[in-house]
Parts: structure tokens; C-alpha cells; sequence
């Protein structure tokens, strides 16, 4: 090949060199001059970027207006329902911050709040991300004005909608860099320019929640310490006691919770163990209103008093927020996004006095992971306790104990397993007792206590009562005699319940008659006889009653 062939294709190849690094194409010498200088520029910025990858401490690089508040309280019910408290600090771009923390909250619904007494969450609005229009309306559309809310977007993921070649065009990613003419965007470790001249909006991705934060004076703040409180399900703690007789009269109460957590990470976390629900908690329908105050009322009763003012009064709380109504967006999404002024609307606030007669256990600096159980002791009590045993003829009699709560709280429902010397006496639930209260957990069969009865029919009267044509009644009236013997070394405290299919007349040792009068027809008739009688060692007892019933005529 000669030299002028050669000169020729090394021409070609120049020029389809040249044709690949041109981004667009024109019609004209001067329109290819004027952005061969502005690719110029973007390919230098891509080509440096690529050259120095981002380091580190620049990935680490967040908003200081994203707010990432983390749990540092949760509340556990036992019916599967936690109300968890979150806070984080936040910079704030004229009193506007933006977050991702959308939780799972149960109905929909969560409060946000400032910690700051004269500061007042006013507005919170969800929905798919902030959305700015440059048209001269929403925001100015100088070159001045758009880098300044650039800026405030640094290191989100945005989406840019700007106009090039007579078209709109979009382009998304992390927001790395704002420069005089260009910005620029990083996505999947490339980064690539964006001209500042035809940028028409400015969407920001992943950050569903914006919140306003006002002051009582008036004065934006620059920072401050923003609280979340919702409820959601997925978290629960099951009780359980030991009791260990340490000696006749005393013995040490111990109640250790297992806590299940499928909820959220816990990580150095104040964990509260609710005695009782409250019966608002009990159903899986409540409109998002209701939520709201039961949000606040839930929140007054357990949250530090220091914000138990602000969510009562001065926090924001938004209904029907689903974490599934948000997805990560990973490529550009569709040009026209919703103005938030529609999705926001008249939040509701609600006044009221809150209840503080929840009773709880709290473990403090707690960390379990999402998935985790873990065992924890809530307290240890020496108590006093007594024994009672309890007949119910024709059964036989029981042993109970019965543990005085004299404690500081109340006692949740629980199994309870009771020990002495290192062997186990029984096992059964320990149902709830209150503070100054009583609670009876059985031991065993009674072996110590020998027990009889016998009953004689004393009186008859023939055909007493016809409720119908041949057919008659008869008023039989019987005696009958509960003997019992104490053979053990300590007096027995001894509660006797008769059940008697008619009606009781007289009965001996102070006893008290009860007649059920949800059964009144005569042959439906049920009474009751109950006495309390202590019996000394070797001590006999024999306690007598009379009642009357009606029985068919033969």
C-alpha cells in the first residue's frame, strides 16, 4: 500500500476514533464546538473520578439533612405488640429534614415528635421522595438557586430530569459533586456528568418521609434531636417463675422473661416488659385515627417523662404509612413525581391527659438482633408465703400455697415452678396479683388431712308441689355431716366449698349460704356453703349442714 492509501485509512481510523468520543451529533461546525468544550469537560471529570476512586471517608459521606433515628427504647407486650421509641439528631435545611426510616408500623401509623420543649413537629409528609420543580413557580430557576438545593441534596440518591436536544432526559444516582456548570452523579462505581443549564427538576429517592420541625418563636433551628413512636408487631416476651422455699415462712420469688424478637435489631436498647395489655391492644382492626391516640396514650404511660409531653401534644402523627409502599429505587424512575401538597393534608392532633398505671420491668442496655430470643432475669424477691388446703366434696382435698405480694409490683400470669432443698414440688400457673395482694399456686393432693361425708334424709312431704296435670313433686330435706381430721405438725388452714343441688337452710361453724339465683326453677335449684375453720394438730372437725330439695314423686 502506498503512502497516500496509508495516509488515508490512518484518517478513517482518526476520525471513527473521534466519532466514538462524541456524545451527541449536530448539524453544524459551530453547535459541535460548543459541546465538544462542555463533553470535553465531563469526560475530564468521569476520567478523574475513574482515575481516583472514592475513598473510604468519602463513601461514609452522608446528608447531614437525612435523618436515621435508631430504637432506643421498646416497649413489649406479651400479645405480640411492641411500641418502640427512636431518635436521632438531624441538621435541618430551613426546619426541613428527610428520612427512609419507614417502619412496619402496625395500622399504618407512627408519631414523630421533637425532644426540644419550644420546637413542634407541624408537618410530616410521605410519599415517594421530595420532588423540585426549577419552573419559576415551585422553586427559581437562575443557576444560583438550583446549585444551592443541590447542595442541601448532597450525597442522597437523586433523580435529575433536565431538557438536551429538545427532549427531557433523566439520569439517577448518589449525588457526589455540584460543580459551576455540571453535576455530577455516581451509580453502580460509575459517575457521570449532568449540565446545570436545562436541569428542570429534582426528585430525591429512598427518603419516603420528609418532617418540618417549627418553634414556639418562630426561629427555624439548625439542628435538633427528632423522636419516632410507633407500634408494630413481631416482639413478645413470655414469663416465667422459679420459687424456692428457703424455710417455713419465706421464700425467694424469681421472674425471668424469654423475649422474642422478629421485629428490628435492638442494639443497646431499654427494654420494658409489660405487665397486662392494655384492651386497645387486643384487636387487629383500628382505624388509623384511633391508632393515633393510642399512640400517645401508650407513649404518656411508658416513654421517658422528659418526651411525654411532646408526643402527647406537640408531635405529629401520621397515619396509614406502609414500609411496603416504598421500594429502593436502583435505575431513573418515571418523569412526574406527586406534589407533596397532595399527599400531606390537615395531620390530626389530639390533647388529653395520659394514663401511668402501666406496670413494667425494664432491662436496660439491652442488644438482640431481629430473630434472637434471649432469657432475661426482670427480678429477684424474697416473699412471704402460707399454706391453705381447700376441699370441694366429693374431691379430694388440695394443698396450695399462698404467696403475699409485698412487694414493689405486681405479679404478671405465669408458670411458676416450685422448688425445695433442689427438688421440685410442683409446677402450674401463678395467676396475676396485685401489689398488697394474694396469689395460690397448688402443691399437691392433701395427704395429711382425712376427710368424710355423709348425708340422711330427715324429712319428706309427699306430693308438695304439681307443676302439671299427673305430675308432682316431692320436698325432701336432708342433713348432712363433713368430718375432717388434722394429722399433721401444724395447724391447717382449712377452706371448705359445698356445692349442694338444692337450697341450703342452716349450716354450722359460722358458714356463709350462698343460693345461686341464676337457677331458680325448683329443680334447678344451687347453693353454696363455704366455711374457713383452722384445725390445730390431731384436731377433729365436724361440720354440719340442712337443706331441702325437690324431686319427682313415685
Amino acid at each position: 500500500m502506498g503512502a497516500f492509501g496509508l495516509a488515508l485509512r490512518t484518517s478513517a481510523v482518526r476520525k471513527s476514533q473521534v466519532a466514538r468520543l462524541s456524545f451527541w451529533s449536530f448539524a453544524d461546525r459551530k453547535e459541535k464546538l460548543k459541546m465538544k468544550r462542555i463533553v470535553s469537560v465531563a469526560i475530564v471529570v468521569v476520567t478523574v473520578l475513574h482515575a481516583a476512586p472514592v475513598g473510604r471517608a468519602e463513601e461514609e459521606k452522608e446528608s447531614p439533612y437525612r435523618w436515621r433515628p435508631k430504637v432506643t427504647s421498646v416497649t413489649v407486650f406479651k400479645n405480640g405488640l411492641g411500641f418502640f421509641l427512636r431518635q436521632g439528631k438531624v441538621s435541618l435545611r430551613e426546619g426541613w429534614c428527610v428520612s427512609e426510616a419507614v417502619p412496619p408500623a402496625s395500622f399504618g401509623t407512627l408519631a414523630v415528635y421533637s425532644q426540644a420543649k419550644d420546637e413542634i413537629v407541624d408537618v410530616v409528609g410521605t410519599g415517594p421522595g421530595e420532588v423540585v420543580a426549577f419552573d419559576g413557580v415551585d422553586a427559581p430557576q437562575d443557576a444560583a438557586a438550583k446549585r444551592a438545593r443541590l447542595e442541601s441534596c448532597k450525597f442522597l440518591k437523586v433523580q435529575i430530569t433536565y431538557r438536551q436536544q429538545g427532549s427531557d432526559r433523566t439520569a439517577a444516582g448518589q449525588l457526589v459533586s455540584v460543580g459551576p456548570e455540571y453535576v455530577v452523579l455516581q451509580a453502580d462505581n460509575n459517575n457521570f456528568a449532568v449540565p446545570l443549564d436545562g436541569l428542570k427538576k429534582l426528585q430525591v429517592l429512598e427518603q419516603p418521609l420528609r418532617v418540618h420541625v417549627g418553634s414556639d418563636g418562630g426561629k427555624v433551628p439548625a439542628e435538633t434531636t427528632l423522636g419516632m413512636a410507633y407500634l408494630r408487631k413481631g416482639v413478645t416476651w413470655i414469663p416465667e417463675y422459679t420459687l424456692t422455699l428457703r424455710d417455713e415462712e419465706t421464700a425467694e420469688l424469681t421472674l425471668r422473661g424469654t423475649l422474642v424478637n422478629e421485629a428490628e435489631d435492638l442494639v443497646h436498647c431499654d427494654v420494658n416488659f409489660v405487665v397486662g395489655v392494655p384492651h386497645f391492644l387486643h384487636t387487629d382492626f383500628l382505624a388509623p385515627v384511633a391508632v393515633g391516640q393510642v399512640i400517645r396514650t401508650i407513649g404518656a404511660a411508658v416513654a421517658p417523662r422528659e418526651v411525654t409531653t411532646q408526643i402527647m401534644n406537640r408531635a405529629a402523627v401520621v397515619p396509614d404509612v406502609r414500609a411496603d409502599q416504598f421500594e429502593v429505587v436502583d435505575q431513573p424512575v418515571p418523569t412526574g413525581g406527586r406534589d407533596l401538597k397532595d399527599a400531606t393534608g390537615n395531620l390530626p392532633q389530639w390533647e388529653g391527659a395520659g394514663v401511668r398505671d402501666f406496670t413494667l420491668y425494664t432491662r436496660k442496655d439491652l442488644t438482640l438482633r431481629q430473630g434472637e430470643k434471649a432469657v432475661v432475669t426482670l427480678f429477684v424477691k424474697r416473699i412471704k408465703y402460707s399454706h391453705v388446703y381447700r376441699w370441694s366434696p366429693p374431691s379430694d382435698i388440695e394443698h396450695f400455697l399462698v404467696l403475699h405480694n409485698d412487694t414493689d409490683t405486681p405479679w404478671t400470669t405465669g408458670p411458676c415452678l416450685v422448688t425445695s432443698d433442689g427438688n421440685a414440688l410442683s409446677e402450674d400457673l401463678l395467676k396475676y396479683v396485685p401489689k398488697g395482694g394474694k396469689g395460690e399456686l397448688p402443691v399437691t393432693t392433701a395427704i395429711n388431712i382425712a376427710h368424710d361425708q355423709k348425708e340422711t334424709e330427715v324429712d319428706r312431704e309427699l306430693k308438695a308441689h304439681q307443676p302439671s296435670n299427673n305430675f308432682f313433686l316431692d320436698l325432701v330435706t336432708l342433713d348432712g355431716e363433713l368430718m375432717l381430721r388434722n394429722y399433721g405438725k401444724t395447724p391447717a388452714d382449712t377452706v371448705v366449698e359445698l356445692r349442694l343441688q338444692g337450697k341450703p337452710l342452716t349450716a354450722s361453724d359460722d358458714a356463709k349460704i350462698v343460693l345461686d339465683t341464676t337457677n331458680l326453677k325448683l329443680l334447678e335449684r344451687v347453693g353454696t356453703v363455704n366455711w374457713h375453720i383452722t384445725m390445730k394438730p390431731g384436731e377433729s372437725k365436724t361440720l354440719t349442714y340442712r337443706y331441702e330439695r325437690f324431686v319427682p314423686s313415685h
